[in-house]
């Protein structure tokens, strides 16, 4: 079984104090509808390199442009932007464009190159990316399958409110052996601080 998934495109939500007024009067003008001043202030925060939002900046602007928020969708323009955001390593942009390279939306396939972009995102705690990565492992897409890989991420992405985790930890679980499951469980126990219930070894 496969899902097919979506783009995340929310804007980032910041619970820090405040560190740049631009990128906040940004996000009210686009609140607001006022998406040309939006834009404005947004480039504004993008071409400071010493802004703390200046990727996230960067990453709102490609969400406008990819679904036309206020402006004609322009996809190559959202490209150019989500690279440039995932290249300063920002997890919403890695999560997105690996989602349009594993799916080729807008450029050429490659499975490859999705998974590493979910990798990095996921290693910021990306939920969605964990999952899709999780997924990967499972199908041997664009890496090697590793069903024990597969399973301690999906638990991992469960945890973190993806509700489709549980299929695939109780089809993985049903799959593995009792010592392999014994072991995975022991170690997960000690990962997630049993923030989950974890399926139960199976007698055979």
């Amino acid at each position: 079984m496969k899902n097919k998934f979506l783009i995340v495109i929310g804007f980032v939500l910041i619970f820090k104090p405040v560190l740049s007024e631009n990128y906040y009067i940004a996000l009210d003008y686009f609140n607001k509808k006022q998406i040309s001043k939006s834009i404005q202030l947004f480039q504004k925060v993008a071409s400071d390199s010493n802004s703390t939002y200046q990727d996230k900046a960067i990453f709102n602007l490609a969400v406008i442009y990819d679904n036309g928020y206020g402006v004609k969708a322009d996809k190559t323009k959202a490209l150019y932007y989500y690279n440039i955001a995932s290249e300063m390593n920002n997890e919403f942009a890695m999560y997105n464009l690996g989602w349009m390279y594993q799916v080729g939306e807008n450029l050429n396939k490659d499975a490859v190159k999705a998974f590493e972009l979910y990798s990095k995102s996921a290693d910021k705690g990306h939920p969605q990316a964990i999952f899709n990565l999780a997924n990967m492992y499972f199908s041997g897409e664009g890496t090697t399958k590793d069903i024990q890989t597969a399973y301690k991420l999906f638990l991992q992405s469960k945890i973190r409110g993806i509700k489709e985790s549980e299929y695939y930890i109780n089809l993985i679980s049903s799959d593995l052996s009792l010592e392999e499951l014994n072991y995975l469980n022991e170690e997960n126990k000690q990962l997630i601080e049993k923030k989950i219930d974890l399926p139960e070894p199976k007698n055979e």
